[in-house]
């Protein structure tokens, strides 16, 4: 007896349309801004999604009324698919359009490092690379990974992530932590603090978006500095602020020194010294356009150079 042939694989239908819609909306967590960048209606946005999801039998993305998030599936589809939508809309972009992008580099950063590392580092580039445009991103941590990840920024600086699947990366300087207090406060003239001096006082730290609340908690429970009053903000500006105001004691990234730093606080730092590495990130296997690889082997060679003062010690 013959045997049926067996029946053909279904064809996916998937524009390329759908795929630039999918990273969109993973980039925004928003179908009202992603249809703004395509010029359609929400709704157009949410049925194409819908219909690209039904399309490969997959769902993209959690939705409820006040969020959007990738599902486990879109992330990792999200990983390999950006790449691929970005090489085609290059190969199909008219060479004139490549060539006057070609001096232009998406970076994404860390927030509190854009505030206080960033300008040094873009001043020099700027000066060494007169040529190159950097346009930048400014995010919280996880969302500059993200951004990298993804190819929508080509560069990225961040703090020490616990995650670099994918990534490949650079030291840029060695960074460790500061107790922020105000000018009048009765440790403001130490040269130096024990985290163990923290005890039994109120503490102003940065959230989870900035990168540093693991390594603050995890230091605080190494040296049982326990039952502090916390308030986490997610400006290092405003936790300098109020602990000028006599509100607390701040705990910092000794970089922050450099964007909220005034005669009226003080950084002094603690020890032991659970030192940090900021680093400069980028998607791993994927070679760097001329333009961002000059940026990126600048920011490894002046970063040393330029940012000593962010470790500076008053005397």
């Amino acid at each position: 007896m013959r045997e049926r042939p067996a029946a053909p694989a279904h064809a996916l239908s998937v524009s390329l349309h759908q795929l630039r819609l999918f990273v969109t909306l993973a980039r925004y967590r928003s179908f009202t801004r992603a249809g703004d960048e395509f010029g359609i209606t929400q709704s157009a946005v949410s049925r194409s999604i819908r219909e690209l999801e039904d399309e490969i039998a997959l769902r993209l993305f959690d939705r409820t009324t006040r969020q959007v998030t990738l599902t486990d599936t879109g992330r990792k589809l999200l990983a390999r698919i950006a790449p691929l939508v970005e090489e085609l809309e290059a190969t199909l972009r008219p060479r004139a359009d490549a060539q006057a992008g070609q001096g232009i580099v998406n970076m994404a950063s860390s927030c509190g490092l854009t505030a206080s590392v960033l300008p040094a580092l873009l001043a020099s580039c700027k000066e060494r690379l007169p040529d190159v445009s950097i346009t930048v991103m400014d995010r919280p941590q996880n969302a500059v990974l993200q951004l990298v990840r993804s190819g929508e920024a080509e560069i990225g600086v961040v703090i020490a992530p616990d995650n670099l699947d994918e990534l490949a990366f650079e030291p840029l300087f060695a960074d460790g932590f500061a107790a922020v207090v105000g000018a009048s406060h009765r440790l403001a003239d130490a040269a130096r603090l024990e985290w163990t001096q923290l005890r039994g006082l109120p503490l102003l730290l940065l959230d989870d978006d900035a990168g540093s609340l693991a390594a603050v908690e995890a230091a605080l429970a190494r040296h049982a500095v326990a039952g502090a009053v916390r308030q986490r903000l997610t400006q290092p500006v405003a936790v300098a602020r109020m602990a000028d105001a006599g509100l607390g004691v701040g705990v910092l990234p000794m970089h922050a020194r450099l964007a909220c730093d005034s005669a009226r606080t003080r950084f002094i730092p603690l020890a032991p010294d659970p030192a940090r590495t900021v680093m400069i990130v980028r998607r791993r296997g994927r070679a760097l356009r001329e333009s961002a690889a000059h940026v990126w082997s600048h920011f490894i060679a002046s970063s040393t150079h330029t940012l000593n003062t962010s470790q500076a010690i008053e005397a």
